[in-house]
């Protein structure tokens, strides 16, 4: 039987319910049913028209993270019976995906003798236990929120104090390296004629544009356009650092070691500290724009630049298709990068004194 019959048969026995009641109990009821019929209706109705018409959440987060309350402990004692371990809280507030093998965490700050281990084997390239699924919002706007998972460390075992001679503070640092990219679409204006512009085009040629990034440390942003020829248009975007983060080349990413992704070494570290990778995609795939060319891509649509305070314009050119309509041309901006983030936390090692 379908929902609507079965609808219509539950309000035809209500209704017979109804006639056998008072007048007062009669009108109370039918009050109560037509709420109850109108709440129905919005919630199995057509939509409502409040959906979202940007692409994108946005924002500058990307992987957060920091330490589970009391993991570890901010007090500890070195009677050799107190063992511990450093969880660190993952959650991805960006919009990207990270496979648990493209991120990586280091503990540091501290000899790993002063906790009973043997070595820094159990405190590097940790993993976490999942993969790290972005925000997401629905058709509708609804917030999906992204993963929240865990990396342990040490990786085996516990943290177990020696005994030193008086209370003792450490620094217990965990450094997170991941791969992460940024999204970001616009819509250049393209007219049959791009030089002799109408009062009611559908679009302007010239000036500022919106563009909408997701939410990641490095955003795209500043879009502007301008005609430089009767099949010809130039645009700009600028690609800006936000966050208390550090950037590197992704040419390597993470799956290869945390200190090959995100080297400390300072040489290794200036050849690809704040470089991303960035790519221009005419959207759809169909050309309206050809023989795109980008300054500081190598005259591509593609290559690698090195952000100079945290910011880089990127000019591109390109031609028209001669057979063509007045439109908006949507063009997508993929900029990827590897991450390195840290948070830390200190535990006070206290000293049992022999009776």
């Amino acid at each position: 039987m379908s929902v609507m019959k079965k609808q219509l048969r539950f309000w035809s026995s209500i209704l017979l319910l109804l006639r056998k009641m008072s007048k007062r109990y009669y009108l109370i009821a039918m009050l109560l049913c037509l709420i109850l019929l109108i709440s129905a209706c919005k919630k199995t109705g057509a939509a409502t028209g409040t959906a979202p018409r940007t692409p994108f959440i946005g924002g500058t987060a990307g992987i957060t993270m920091g330490f589970e309350k009391g993991n570890p402990p901010p007090e500890v004692t070195d009677d050799g019976s107190f063992e511990f371990n450093a969880i660190v809280r993952l959650k991805n507030d960006g919009e990207f995906t990270v496979d648990k093998s493209q991120i990586k965490l280091n503990l540091i700050g501290f000899d790993p003798g002063d906790f009973s281990l043997g070595g820094f084997d159990g405190l590097r390239n940790v993993e976490p236990e999942a993969k790290l699924e972005p925000r997401r919002r629905g058709a509708e706007g609804d917030i999906i929120e992204g993963t929240t998972t865990f990396a342990t460390f040490p990786r085996d075992g516990f943290f177990t104090p020696v005994e030193f001679v008086g209370n003792t503070e450490f620094t217990f640092r965990a450094e997170a390296c991941y791969n992460y990219r940024t999204q970001a679409f616009a819509k250049l204006c393209v007219l049959r004629d791009m030089v002799n512009v109408k009062d009611n085009s559908i679009c302007k040629p010239n000036g500022a544009k919106t563009i909408q990034s997701s939410s990641a440390p490095v955003q795209v942003s500043n879009l502007k356009q301008n005609v430089i020829g009767k099949d010809k248009l130039s645009f700009s975007f600028d690609i800006i650092l936000n966050g208390n983060v550090d950037i590197f080349s992704d040419i390597e990413k993470p799956s290869t070691g945390f200190d090959i992704a995100c080297p400390k070494e300072p040489r290794q570290r200036r050849q690809v500290e704040n470089k991303v990778t960035v790519q221009v995609i005419e959207s759809p795939s169909d050309p309206i724009l050809i023989n795109t060319k980008c300054g500081g891509l190598g005259n591509s649509k593609q290559g690698e630049v090195f952000l100079v305070d945290g910011k880089r314009t990127i000019i591109c050119t390109a031609e028209l298709v001669s057979d063509r309509e007045d439109l908006e041309r949507g063009i997508a901006v993929d900029v990827s990068y590897n991450v390195l983030d840290d948070k830390e936390t200190k535990v006070l090692v206290k000293h049992l004194a022999e009776p």
